[in-house]
């Protein structure tokens, strides 16, 4: 089986070996070590440059076809463009590199095709700009015999945060730009991320689907406030639980069943009357006087000019219910 032409060594020597060798300080900053590792990544896979810009031209022999080192002057500006070809294509593609604050961003086009792809990356979530400038003078790792390539290639791989990092970015530019502007292409050890995307989206789209099963109470079932698990918020409900007009449904009929609502209040004692006073208010002395004789509401052949029976007139006796007695229910007791 290939290696993985995208692994952070592999990239890792295609870097050391795209730069200049005279070039001092190899790599000055941490936006030139992306630009530098966009290139690796269109050089791992086929592409071949051919200038630096959308007008340059880069003059290369055809024992140098594969691969393609980095000229002079590649890293002159803040902003970095390089352009190339691929076999598998007719077009020319360009990848610019640019600095937007601190975060790197890679833009990519098919010329003549109008449709561009890019993404940004936090640089400092990728490189350690304690790190350059990055020259490959001296021994990397207290080797005096290690060559010029071999000392810049570590030193490059020690640039980046980690190796995972390293990886997270190759990935990243592999899905949006490489996929994007050549889908489809073909070369020993480069494998597109299209299956692992598609399972990853299968497997989102079943447990998104699962958890609405979950989160729809079967039909026909009581919401219980005490059982909901949140996944969906309490409906509205017009009425309290356990309202008696809901909770007993009227059967089909010509007449209500018992306890049904009391809309004119029928069964409802007079308002004003306290349970424990025979049924009245113990502070309403004098309403019966309000009356003419014999047409009060209680019975007139029990009525009174000193406010007997039940109380209620201007001069009321002891059964009334004021000073504690039950309204006619008792026989006046004078002690």
């Amino acid at each position: 089986m290939a290696s993985n032409l995208l692994s952070p060594s592999s990239l890792a020597k295609l870097m050391a070996s795209s730069l200049p060798k005279d070039a001092t300080p190899a790599v000055k900053n941490e936006y030139e070590a992306i630009a530098l590792f966009s290139h690796a990544c269109m050089a791992a896979v086929g592409f071949r440059l051919v200038g630096l810009g959308e007008d340059d031209r880069i003059e290369t022999t055809p024992e140098r076809h594969e691969h393609v080192a980095l000229p002079r002057g590649w890293n002159a500006s803040s902003g970095y463009a390089f352009r190339y070809t691929h076999a598998q294509s007719s077009m020319e593609y360009l990848v610019k590199v640019n600095r937007l604050g601190s975060k790197a961003v890679v833009f990519g086009i098919g010329l003549g095709d109008d449709k561009t792809v890019s993404f940004d990356i936090p640089v400092k979530d990728y490189v350690s700009a304690s790190s350059f400038p990055l020259a490959a003078t001296g021994s990397v790792t207290g080797e005096s015999t290690d060559s010029w390539q071999g000392k810049l290639e570590r030193a490059l791989r020690s640039a980046f945060i980690s190796e995972a990092r390293s990886s997270d970015l190759a990935t990243l530019f592999k899905l949006d730009i490489i996929q994007k502007l050549i889908p489809g292409l073909h070369k020993e050890g480069y494998e597109e991320a299209g299956t692992g995307t598609s399972s990853a989206t299968t497997a989102a789209t079943s447990a998104s689907s699962t958890s609405d099963r979950r989160s729809t109470p079967p039909r026909g079932a009581q919401y219980d406030p005490l059982r909901d698990d949140g996944l969906l918020p309490t409906p509205a409900r017009p009425h309290p639980f356990d309202d008696p007009p809901l909770s007993r449904p009227v059967p089909p009929g010509d007449f209500p069943p018992p306890g049904f609502e009391d809309e004119y209040e029928l069964n409802r004692p007079p308002r004003g009357y306290a349970p424990g006073f025979g049924g009245r208010h113990p502070l309403s002395i004098g309403d019966n006087d309000l009356y003419p004789q014999g047409l009060g509401p209680h019975d007139p052949l029990r009525g009174s000019f000193g406010g007997g029976g039940r109380g209620g007139g201007m001069h009321p006796t002891f059964d009334d219910p004021l000073f504690g007695g039950r309204g006619g229910q008792r026989e006046y007791d004078p002690r």
